[in-house]
């Protein structure tokens, strides 16, 4: 018998041989998380006294961050042990078990199969110590507030009370679920009790709020659940950070820029050694620049504010090579009759000699331009003839900036326009007794912002374009969005958007209504 098996593998081995080449395929990716077949005690078990269960699936396993990711709610105690032998997982349970109780052990995303580790998700097993389940769930959604987008896989946890302001900080939830691509949620099977409720969007799956990365959203109220519900959307934010830290911090040339992780108000600074500044910049109330009379290799910059103290080494770093002149087209597109050139770097001389514009009929026509106060900006006016076409030109040399660089010869484009080149928006809207930002976007980007109190605000002069319109409500009136704190239950500043696109025609007013009853 072993000899007729030899001879039949011998010939197979020749026939093939002498057959074509052909690299060998495993079939098609799976891409299919495992499928639950059976448990023992049976899901939804009543009546439960075990200590051990076995869950069995439909391929061969593995656990990550099993500790981590198993979470047993309510958590009164019990630990959880597992333990995977090929297509089933063992659990040991470690602790007293409550009578009357109904428990959800979650897997989060500790289970995956072995072949592809395609993860599933929030897998959950429920049994009870007593004849019933416990079948109360409440449903709702997530955003982020600021942007307006209702989030996917957000972490909705509920914490049984009493429970301390500090949980959110240090315990997973007594019970979670996670959000669809909609922002929706469900979470089953909870006991009749009082809950405090919040959502995380996490940087690190631990279900703990311990980043300053991380979004939160919560229900400032306690909920007293005795039946299914339903709640309202929790708006998540990311919180000012509590420290006040730089982001970033660079010494170039005569030029120093600090970037901080939030704003700053009133911040001071002292440099040693003892350095002449010629210009303290705030870009934003989150940013400094700071240029120095002199070039220097290394300094110290000693910085306070309310809160805050901190000495940084800065040690000089070789700037790239560019042209220190930016366009903003968008200006040369309006019918004021000015034009504004942005300097990277403050300007020392500006030569009004070498500034011209030359028309379609070859005229050259001499400029009068003059610095803004900051010296980062040349500002230049002239009557500009109605849909006619201009070469702005800047000759060599016209411009020195703080360290001694000269511009190359420039010409740019220009175009004046009428009126009736653009269009007018008008937003009506109820009174308030806070201020209202309204802010026109392309994209993510803010192209006009506007702070009114009143019923009607009509913005001139748009470009024609579609826009998106945020509309944020400044409770604090200091002309930006303010975060929310989840230790002081303070929740972000209400941010709503105004539904679909708003497209600005030329020569045409559009009315808008926002007016709620």
């Amino acid at each position: 018998m072993k000899k007729f098996k030899y001879i039949l593998l011998s010939v197979l081995f020749i026939h093939a041989s002498c057959a074509n080449m052909v690299s060998l395929t495993g079939g098609e990716k799976d891409t299919s998380e495992p499928v639950f077949l059976k448990a023992k005690p049976n899901n939804f078990q009543t009546n439960f006294n075990n200590n051990t269960i076995e869950l069995v699936f439909d391929e061969y396993l593995q656990l990550k961050n099993a500790e981590e990711q198993i979470i047993i709610g309510p958590n009164n105690g019990l630990k959880i042990k597992a333990k995977i032998k090929g297509k089933k997982i063992n659990l040991s349970l470690i602790g007293e078990l409550k009578a009357n109780t109904t428990y959800t052990i979650n897997f989060g995303e500790a289970l995956s199969d072995y072949t592809e580790s395609n993860i599933l998700r929030d897998f959950q097993y429920v049994f009870s110590t007593g004849p019933n389940l416990d079948s109360i769930s409440i449903r709702g959604q997530v955003k982020d507030v600021f942007k307006g987008d209702y989030l996917k896989d957000a972490i909705v946890g509920l914490y049984a009370m009493p429970t301390s302001d500090s949980s959110v900080y240090l315990n997973k939830p007594d019970y979670y679920a996670r959000t669809n691509a909609q922002g929706y949620y469900q979470i089953k099977n909870i006991k009749e009790d009082k809950y405090k409720i919040s959502a995380l969007v996490e940087t690190n799956n631990n279900k703990i709020y311990d980043s300053e990365e991380e979004l939160i959203g919560f229900n400032t109220n306690i909920l007293n659940l005795k039946k299914d519900t339903a709640l309202s959307v929790i708006e998540a934010f990311r919180a000012l950070p509590s420290k006040i830290k730089i982001k970033e911090s660079s010494l170039k040339g005569n030029k120093i820029s600090l970037l901080f992780n939030q704003k700053v108000k009133n911040i001071n600074y002292q440099l040693t050694p003892k350095t002449e500044i010629l210009l303290a910049d705030k870009i934003n109330t989150d940013s400094l620049e700071i240029y120095l009379k002199e070039k220097k290799d290394s300094i110290n910059i000693i910085l306070s504010a309310a809160g805050y103290q901190d000495t940084i080494l800065l040690k000089s770093e070789k700037d790239k090579k560019k042209s220190f002149l930016k366009l903003d087209i968008n200006n040369y597109q309006n019918p004021t009759n000015t034009i504004y050139i942005n300097s990277l770097l403050p300007l020392t001389i500006l030569n009004n000699d070498s500034i011209y514009l030359k028309t379609d009929s070859l005229m050259y026509i001499k400029l009068n331009a003059k610095l803004s106060a900051n010296t980062k900006e040349i500002i230049i006016n002239y009557p500009f003839e109605i849909n006619k076409k201009y070469d702005l030109i800047i000759a060599d040399s016209t411009l020195l900036n703080w360290n001694m660089d000269h511009n190359k010869a420039i010409k740019y484009q220009v175009k004046s326009y009428n009126e009736e080149s653009f269009g007018n928006l008008i937003i009506n809207t109820n009174p308030s007794t806070n201020q209202i930002i309204y802010e026109l976007l392309i994209g993510e980007k803010v192209v006009y912002r506007v702070f009114s109190k009143a019923e009607k605000i009509n913005i001139k002069l748009l470009n024609p374009a579609e826009y998106k319109l945020r509309i944020i409500s400044d409770e604090n009136n200091n002309n930006s969005w303010d975060a929310g704190n989840y230790l002081l239950k303070q929740q972000a500043e209400k941010v709503n958007y105004y539904p679909g696109k708003i497209k600005v025609r030329a020569n045409w007013d559009l009315e808008i209504n926002l007016k709620t009853k």
